[in-house]
């Protein structure tokens, strides 16, 4: 069937003057003419996209690379290894689409060679988006639940990295070496993928990133949110304590009633039964008693408003911490929306059990959403860090001076 798609080709592309439909199970075959509004359509929104994930994802890893405070976050390892799998798509596999938008696949049909590189560029990049984003999610999880068991590290950052590489290789090498099946093109995505109709290969590649990348990004963002919520609730009525504590000091001040002076004693750490004897048989008209009371309480009040001030900075340092962690786990939450939802039609398009007439226009559609996932990535990123914000206003600045100056 591959075979007749090739062969098929040479006949097909002299007949530009009759469209005729594409159609994958028959052969290669074109519905416009190279200069036609609709390869100028495809072409001019492919450029679009290409540029702006270039673009875009060169300006964060520079950014990135260059910060010390960015380079140096473990974190930020993992979102340098997006970055370089989105750049991979977009070089790899957008670069020979926009090709193949006005030549209908003629140099990629007509080179293995480069077919078999736009191939494996292709899908093991878009394999590494999926491993990297999950690698993330655990990476996540582990810093946010089990941060005393399991704190952040340079070996596992890097294991982490290993693994969302080894995934996407594994899943290049049965159609690479043509065990299971084999990258040739397809007029629907202009680019060179897997055969999809062998279903053994679509079977294993969706079981692996809708069966098990997906459920545990999912489940890695249910159990580092559920955490946060807890989190957020023990400062909440840790501050709600403070505050009665507070009230309670003002209103036994204001009363001045024995039991508060009481209590001042006892927190002082003397014998409750000794000081009530000293107390009841001491005369509380002597200045000097009430001189060395006075004494007592302010010093005691000293003591308390310095231990809150303490209290308040951890609380505040705390609050801190878990905003960011929050901002960190929406970043990741949106990676996971944006990755499944850029993804999912094109997966559904080529499925080799769901009956679906694919039109052309379908089929390019699907496969443009998926290449707007690589320009998706550094803008939620960028976005989401405050640091890398910043560095992009000062690179703003910087050139608009340098402008202003020529």
């Amino acid at each position: 069937m591959v075979d007749t798609m090739i062969n098929d080709h040479d006949m097909t592309s002299d007949i530009l003057t009759s469209p005729t439909p594409y159609d994958r199970f028959i052969g290669l075959r074109i519905d416009h003419q190279p200069t036609s509004g609709v390869a100028i359509i495809e072409g001019f929104t492919l450029v679009v996209i290409f540029l702006g994930a270039l673009t875009v994802n060169l300006i964060a890893l520079v950014t990135t690379l260059r910060d010390e405070m960015l380079r140096r976050n473990v974190h930020n390892w993992l979102i340098i290894n997006l970055i370089v799998n989105d750049l991979g798509i977009t070089i790899t596999s957008m670069s020979f689409s926009i090709v193949s938008v006005f030549d209908q696949g003629y140099f990629l049909v007509h080179n293995d060679a480069m077919c078999l590189i736009n191939g494996i560029g292709g899908t093991g990049f878009a394999f590494g988006n999926f491993a990297t984003i999950m690698v993330i999610s655990l990476d996540r999880y582990l810093t946010v639940v089990w941060s005393n068991r399991f704190p952040p590290s340079k070996t596992r950052t890097i294991i982490f990295i290993i693994l969302s590489w080894v995934l996407p290789i594994a899943n290049i090498i049965p159609p690479s070496f043509e065990l299971i099946s084999d990258f040739k093109y397809h007029p629907l995505t202009h680019h060179c993928t897997p055969v999809w109709e062998v279903c053994l290969y679509y079977i294993i590649c969706n079981i692996i990133l809708f069966g098990i990348t997906v459920p545990v990004m999912v489940f890695c963002y249910i159990g580092v949110f559920w955490t946060l919520r807890r989190q957020q609730q023990v400062l909440r009525s840790y501050a709600d304590e403070n505050v009665d504590d507070s009230e309670k000091c003002n209103d036994s001040h204001q009363v001045n009633n024995p039991s508060m002076s009481l209590d001042n004693l006892s927190g002082q750490g003397g014998n409750v039964s000794e000081t009530m004897e000293e107390f009841s048989s001491s005369n509380l008209d002597d200045p000097v008693v009430h001189g060395s009371e006075k004494g007592n309480t302010n010093r005691q009040e000293r003591v308390k408003k310095k231990k809150q001030k303490k209290q308040t900075t951890e609380r505040r340092s705390l609050q801190n911490k878990l905003t960011t962690d929050k901002r960190i786990a929406l970043t990741g939450i949106l990676l996971v929306m944006t990755t499944v939802i850029c993804w999912a039609p094109y997966c559904i398009v080529h499925s080799c059990f769901i009956n679906i007439h694919v039109t052309h226009s379908l089929g390019v559609f699907t496969m443009w959403l998926a290449y707007t996932n690589a320009l998706l990535d550094p803008i939620i990123y960028s976005f989401m860090n405050r640091r890398v914000r910043a560095r992009y206003r000062a690179m703003m600045t910087s050139l608009r001076m340098t402008v202003c100056k020529t």
